[in-house]
C-alpha cells in the first residue's frame, strides 16, 4: 500500500513539474543532391530528409529577391541549411535549391521577356512536384516557407496549386517590392534614390510591356518582369490564401529590410481569420538570427544560427 502510495505522489509530482516533459528524439537524416527542372531550366538543389519508417512532412524553401543559392547565402549567414536541417531533426523533409537568377544569371541578363513566374513561381511548383512524386513524402502535408518576397508570393503559389496545405511567411509583405526597395534607399540616403524615383510611377504600375521599350531596365529587371508583378493584387492574393490555407506569418523587431509593423497590417488585413497564426521576436533581424544593434553596415557579417523557439514554432504548425 505505502509502495503504491509513493508512486502515486511521484506521479502527482510529475504532473506539477509541467508534465514530466522528455526530451523528444532527434531524427537522423540525410542529404540528397538532386535537380528541380523547369523546361530546359536545371537547377541543383538539395533534399534533406528524416529517416523515418513513415512518410514525412516537407517544405519547398522559397528565396527573397535577387540571385540566392540553396542557402540563401548573404554574408557569413545561410539561413536555408540551418532551417532545412532543424526541420529535419524534427521529422520535416524540405527542398532547398539554387535560384534560377543565380545558376542562369548570364543568359537571362538578355532576356526580355523574363518574367516574376519564370523568377520564382514555376520552379517553386516544379519543387512541389517532385515532392509529390517522393514516396518517403506524405503528399497530403506540403507546406511552403517563403522568405522575404518568398513570403510575399507564397500565398499566391498557394492558390496556383490547390493541394499545398499551407504557407509560412518569414518576413513576408503584401507591399509592393519596388515600395520596399525605394525606402531602403532612402533610409540609406543612397545617391540612386533620385534617379529611380524618377521611373518610380511608371514601373510601379506597369501593367503591359509597351512595344519598343522591352529593354527597359528597372531596379534589376525588365519591363516584361514589372508588368507580371504589377497584375498581382498582394492583399487580395493573401485574403484569399486565408480561406482555404494554413498560413503562418512571422517577424523579426531588428528587421532592417521589412518593418516589424509589417505584423500589424497582416493582422488587420485578415481579421477574425481562424487558420492565420502569428509570431513575433523581438530581438531577431530580416534573417531571424539575433539582431539588436545591427545596421545595414554590419548586419549578417557574423555566423548565427536561427534560434530553437522559431524552429519550434514552424514545427509544431505544420505538425498541428
Amino acid at each position: 500500500m505505502k509502495r503504491k502510495m509513493l508512486i502515486y505522489l511521484l506521479f502527482c509530482l510529475c504532473l506539477m513539474m509541467n508534465g514530466c516533459k522528455t526530451k523528444v528524439t532527434e531524427h537522423s537524416y540525410q542529404e540528397e543532391n538532386i535537380i528541380v527542372t523547369t523546361e530546359e531550366f536545371e537547377l541543383p538543389g538539395m533534399l534533406t530528409i528524416p529517416e523515418s519508417k513513415d512518410v514525412v512532412p516537407a517544405v519547398v524553401l522559397i528565396h527573397g529577391s535577387g540571385p540566392s543559392n540553396m542557402n540563401e547565402a548573404i554574408g557569413a549567414l545561410e539561413p536555408f541549411e540551418n532551417l532545412a536541417q532543424e526541420l529535419a531533426k524534427k521529422g520535416i523533409a524540405s527542398i532547398r535549391y539554387h535560384k534560377r537568377t543565380f545558376v542562369y544569371g548570364s543568359t537571362l541578363a538578355n532576356d526580355y521577356s523574363f518574367t516574376i513566374y519564370d523568377e520564382v513561381i514555376d520552379d517553386v511548383l516544379s519543387a512541389i512536384a517532385m515532392l509529390r512524386a517522393d514516396k518517403r513524402i506524405d503528399s497530403k502535408n506540403l507546406f511552403l516557407i517563403g522568405h522575404s518576397m518568398g513570403g510575399q508570393l507564397a500565398p499566391i503559389i498557394l492558390n496556383l496549386d490547390k493541394n499545398i496545405k499551407g504557407a509560412i511567411l518569414l518576413a513576408g509583405t503584401t507591399e509592393h517590392i519596388i515600395d520596399v526597395a525605394m525606402r531602403q534607399l532612402q533610409k540609406q540616403e543612397s545617391p540612386y534614390y533620385d534617379t529611380y524615383y524618377s521611373y518610380y510611377e511608371y514601373f510601379r504600375n506597369l501593367k503591359e510591356v509597351v512595344p519598343g521599350e522591352e529593354n527597359y531596365f528597372y531596379m534589376g529587371a525588365y519591363e516584361a518582369y514589372w508588368a507580371s508583378y504589377n497584375k498581382f493584387e498582394l492583399q487580395s492574393e493573401v485574403i484569399e490564401a486565408s480561406k482555404h490555407y494554413q498560413l503562418l506569418i512571422m517577424q523579426g523587431g531588428q528587421d532592417l529590410q521589412v518593418p516589424k509593423t509589417t505584423l500589424d497590417d497582416y493582422k488587420n488585413l485578415l481579421k477574425g481569420k481562424e487558420n492565420v497564426q502569428y509570431k513575433y521576436y523581438e530581438e531577431l533581424n530580416h534573417y531571424f538570427v539575433y539582431g539588436v544593434g545591427e545596421n545595414i553596415n554590419n548586419a549578417y557579417l557574423i555566423r548565427k544560427k536561427i534560434p530553437t523557439e522559431v524552429i519550434d514554432d514552424i514545427v509544431n504548425f505544420i505538425k498541428k
